[in-house]
């Protein structure tokens, strides 16, 4: 029989809510600390190889994290096959950059077009889908990926979207000047042993925003979260889970599958959407060669990689398929492997080699491995229900027991 874990909490009580809170204060510490530290290009040595690390690339992953986060509302938690997040993640970031180059609209203040634009884009794209399913649907969505960068090259849209030179943007997003970001980084470079790693002295302006930036997105991205942790616990994101688990069930419940399967599409979409405003907000440049349909099958490899139908999996998806690919193809040598092994495209194969291994060994996914190690060491209790208290008649106290029918108090 194996052994209780060493830590339980009873879900709602102090202990659960001071270990929820201990976990988030380390989790932000933790940000700051790659923040300050990556604020330019570092460099990561591992087995004689360097990889590169910044807040650029991070912010870049925040991006993805973000669409496989709408990815997993309409495949994870609604079973709808879609390979057209893509489309909708270029689709926010070409409307940023447009209504920021163009009209000299704020950064954020863009999400007021973007986000309802997505929506009903992509719930008018769920209509037609609602008769197909499957590879079917796969196939069709996949489609809606593969035409963006021709749409985006058309001869009628070349004003708004400058072809296939992309489009660029020179606004930038600047810290604010009351941001004590260089009081910060002093103290973090006061630290012993470790404080070389987070430079010497004030930041430069660029450090500055970059840092500006990804705390920025940070947030975005939680927002993001904390909105689909809330729908997928209400009664549209319950519906939404009995159509991926049954579809049959779930309408002779009497639920309406038709709205409920375009609503996941319309919030896949808005949140592909903020993606892309994510993604074109740090890069400056929107180009019709980063959202080719290979865009759309990464996040697929993101959402199973981290886990299907899990919020955390997000998280590690856009990690996975922001470094993994570079990561690999930066290796040369790697104990047990010949060097000519490496040689070539290394990047998309060990991406391809760990979706396979992962698909054997960890079926659903990063996630539901560090769920169970989890479990090994920390169990959430549910609450007990809360009893109903018998009053008497007058309503002033307790009323007594009552014995069994048949029962006598002296035992015979």
């Amino acid at each position: 029989m194996a052994s209780p874990p060493r830590y339980q909490f009873v879900d709602g009580s102090r202990a659960h809510l001071t270990y929820k809170w201990v976990f988030i204060a380390l989790f932000v510490v933790f940000l700051v600390l790659i923040a300050f530290a990556y604020n330019d290009t570092g460099k990561l040595a591992l087995f004689g190889n360097e990889y590169s690390l910044s807040t650029p690339r991070l912010t870049k992953a925040i991006a993805f994290m973000v669409a496989i986060l709408g990815l997993q509302v309409v495949a994870g938690f609604t079973g709808q096959l879609s390979l057209g997040q893509g489309f909708f993640f270029g689709m926010g970031a070409y409307l940023s950059a447009w209504l920021v180059a163009d009209h000299n609209w704020a950064w954020f203040s863009t999400l007021i077009v973007v986000v309802p634009a997505c929506f009903i884009v992509g719930m008018a794209f769920g209509i037609p889908a609602l008769r197909i399913r499957g590879l079917y649907l796969a196939l069709v969505t996949l489609g809606l990926a593969a035409v963006f960068p021709a749409i985006v090259q058309l001869e009628a849209l070349q004003e708004y979207t400058n072809g296939a030179g992309g489009l660029q943007v020179d606004s930038k997003l600047v810290a604010p000047d009351w941001l004590p970001l260089d009081g910060i980084a002093s103290i973090l470079q006061g630290i012993p042993l470790i404080g070389g790693y987070f430079g010497d002295g004030d930041l430069s302006s660029r450090e500055a925003d970059r840092v500006w930036i990804f705390f920025l997105m940070v947030i975005v991205a939680a927002v993001c979260t904390k909105l689909v942790s809330n729908l997928v616990k209400s009664r549209p994101g319950r519906a939404l889970r009995a159509i991926r688990d049954n579809e049959t069930s779930a309408a002779v419940t009497g639920m309406n599958l038709a709205l409920y399967k375009t609503l996941s599409f319309g919030v896949a979409s808005a949140l592909g959407g903020i993606g892309g405003f994510i993604y074109v907000a740090e890069l400056k440049i929107a180009s019709p060669g980063d959202f080719t349909q290979l865009i759309s099958i990464y996040f697929i490899v993101g959402m199973v990689v981290g886990g299907v139908g899990t919020l955390p999996g997000a998280v590690i998806g856009g990690l996975v398929i922001t470094f993994i690919p570079e990561w690999a193809s930066a290796t040369s040598e790697f104990p047990g492997i010949p060097d000519r092994w490496l040689q070539g495209p290394t990047g998309p194969l060990l991406m391809g080699i760990l979706l396979i291994v992962l698909t054997f060994v960890l079926p659903g996914g990063v996630t539901a491995g560090a769920r169970q190690i989890k479990a090994r060491f920390i169990r959430i209790l549910p609450k007990p229900p809360d009893l109903p208290v018998a009053t008497s008649a007058a309503g002033d106290a307790p009323a007594p027991d009552r014995e069994p029918v048949g029962s006598s108090s002296d035992g015979a």
